[in-house]
């Protein structure tokens, strides 16, 4: 008996494996699709990434090296970009590998099904998560930068106290907003997941006064593990090219308003909605886990962004960089001076430039993207890097006030071209470990998301 249930198992195994060889939309979207990596390092015991819905588990696979937290990153970002299901922040598993990442789909990713910053502060209850029909999926984006709102909540001093230096270079503020090279304003959007959004609404941390109170309770606001925040940056897609580019980029629709100016604060003054197709050009992924209580800083771009400095490739129409140009690269624009339209030459700065390892990681899952799926959007990006702690301190030893221990943060070279344009040379933690709340300076728990909250009048 025991032989022949042997033999079954075999059998399951092999006619798993041939099926997970297929193109056809016979796929296991539940097992996911993978194939042969040859030399990728993911660590003892830790799986290869796969074109599959289910979120690694932190626990599967330690947190040792490098490359095993770039494997970690892209097993997260492929999870994150399935496509949503009707309950929101799950994705949808009667959806196949052989559709991921389809041309023309604007149904939601599993991300964007998430609460956007605006909804988890807002005193309303927000609205439920409907999807009647996910090809009709339309957000409202309002954000020129990844905090548009932040100065006009907060007098400069108290915010320079808060964030632990120069608040206009930390926050890419003064304003300032990133243009490509086809004279379209980048915009931009922040989503949590439902453990760290249902933790700040039960909590009532919306209001300022409530806030306060408990991080003086708390000392501090500790986010609970397996907190996910994204943030994300788009770029506008003209109407009349969207039939090209929607073959390499993902894209959403949302409502975007009209810039009509800037108040005295510097902040935009919005018009009129209108439909705009947009298109991923950036994506932060920071989650919390046990393994890594100072976060994971992932961050992904889209392959055609612009050129790390001394290696321009001539075959390439960056969206922002122009090699005809004469500006000099990665400089904010000022509001009441430059126009909204002019271009931004932007560059990656040589220090940050993506290593070897990762560029052959990098190959070697967009080669896995296309067996899944030749036409796959997602074919087209690519990780930049990711900063995780070597030595990770739990929320009980760490500081009561601000600055937080980093927990030997590694590496100390990470940005993305389009969310920290102007300040390349930072890196996450400079600015994280001094996220805090009240005079007191208690810390919140390296996030700036509760800069959201409106100070009560």
């Amino acid at each position: 008996m025991r032989t022949l249930l042997f033999s079954f198992f075999l059998l399951s195994l092999i006619s798993i494996s041939c099926e997970s060889g297929k193109k056809d939309k016979k796929l296991n979207s539940r097992l996911g699709f993978s194939k042969e990596m040859a030399d990728i390092d993911c660590g003892a015991f830790c799986d290869p990434p796969t074109v599959g819905y289910e979120l690694p588990a932190d626990s599967t696979c330690g947190h040792s090296s490098q490359s095993v937290l770039n494997c970690f990153a892209w097993k997260n970002f492929l999870a994150l970009n399935w496509r949503a299901s009707d309950e929101r922040g799950l994705p949808d598993t009667t959806a196949v590998a052989a559709d991921y990442g389809m041309p023309g789909d604007y149904s939601p990713t599993v991300w964007e099904s998430y609460l956007s910053a605006d909804d988890v502060f807002a005193a309303k209850q927000p609205e439920q998560w409907n999807l009647k029909s996910k090809n009709g999926y339309i957000k409202y984006i309002n954000e020129i930068n990844k905090f548009t709102d932040i100065n006009a909540s907060l007098p400069k001093p108290k915010l320079r106290a808060m964030l632990g230096g120069n608040v206009d270079e930390i926050m890419q503020a003064k304003g300032a907003w990133l243009t490509d090279q086809s004279g379209n304003i980048v915009w931009y959007e922040i989503r949590m997941n439902s453990i760290e959004s249902d933790f700040i609404r039960k909590n009532k941390l919306y209001s300022s006064e409530n806030l306060n109170a408990f991080a003086a309770k708390n000392q501090g606001v500790w986010l609970p593990m397996e907190s996910i925040e994204i943030k994300a940056a788009w770029r506008v897609i003209p109407e009349n090219q969207l039939e090209s580019l929607k073959n390499f980029y993902k894209i959403s629709k949302a409502m975007v308003p009209e810039i009509k100016g800037f108040d005295k604060n510097n902040q935009p003054i919005y018009g009129k909605y209108t439909q705009k197709y947009l298109g991923l050009v950036g994506l932060h992924i920071i989650r919390k886990t046990n393994q890594s209580p100072q976060f994971t800083w992932m961050t992904f771009e889209h392959v055609n962004n612009a050129p790390t400095e001394g290696q321009v490739d001539p075959s390439i129409k960056y969206c922002f960089y122009n090699p005809k140009s004469t500006d000099k690269p990665n400089q904010s624009p000022v509001p009441g001076k430059d126009s909204l339209s002019k271009p931004v030459q932007v560059i990656r700065i040589a220090n940050n430039a993506i290593t070897p390892e990762i560029q052959n990681l990098n190959k070697q899952i967009r080669d896995m993207i296309k067996a899944s799926n030749p036409k796959s959007v997602w074919q087209y990006y690519q990780l930049v890097n990711v900063q995780w702690p070597e030595n990770p301190i739990q929320d009980g030893n760490n500081n009561k006030t601000a600055p937080l221990m980093d927990g030997g943060i590694t590496p100390n070279n990470i940005a993305n071209v389009t969310m920290e344009t102007y300040i390349q040379e930072k890196q996450c933690m400079d600015c994280h470990k001094n996220a805090s709340v009240g005079a007191q300076k208690y810390p919140t728990d390296y996030s700036f998301i509760f800069l959201k909250v409106k100070q009560a009048k």
